[in-house]
């Protein structure tokens, strides 16, 4: 099992952080752990999709669902033939004019050795790291 957390305090309103995290358009630029996208199923509160997660030397293709409650949080649920799991994103306001934002990750790594499963683990947690720095950086600059 793989789990993270990381946290990150924006000097920006809810609304905007918002906006930066359900930019599904540049969502690549922050989450860079995904590509291939291909959304199967759309709504106001549901996104169905699968996707590429991972580096290239353990690329795993993933159904993904994605729970919207606005303004509060993200929930992905992801299932692969070796990665099951979820990253949750929880947007907490601080003050008017700043957010925290909360990642976590709950993962299940199937058939993986003990040593590969702490290397996605550090990649994971430097994607969340860096993705939560380019989402400061954007909302703040914006």
């Amino acid at each position: 099992m793989v789990v993270i957390a990381k946290s990150r305090s924006i000097r920006a309103d809810v609304d905007r952080v918002w906006q930066i995290l359900v930019d599904w358009e540049n969502e690549r630029k922050y989450w860079t752990n995904e590509r291939d996208i291909k959304v199967v199923r759309s709504d106001e509160a549901t996104i169905e999709r699968e996707a590429t997660v991972g580096p290239r030397g353990f690329a795993q293709k993933t159904k993904q669902k994605i729970v919207l409650d606005p303004k509060k949080s993200i929930k992905l649920s992801l299932e692969g033939d070796q990665i099951a799991g979820e990253r949750t994103i929880i947007l907490v306001p601080i003050s008017k004019n700043e957010t925290r934002v909360d990642v976590a990750w709950d993962l299940v790594l199937d058939g993986v050795p003990g040593f590969v499963e702490g290397i996605v683990k550090n990649q994971i947690a430097k994607v969340t790291e860096d993705a939560l720095k380019k989402v400061a950086v954007a909302a703040e600059t914006s």
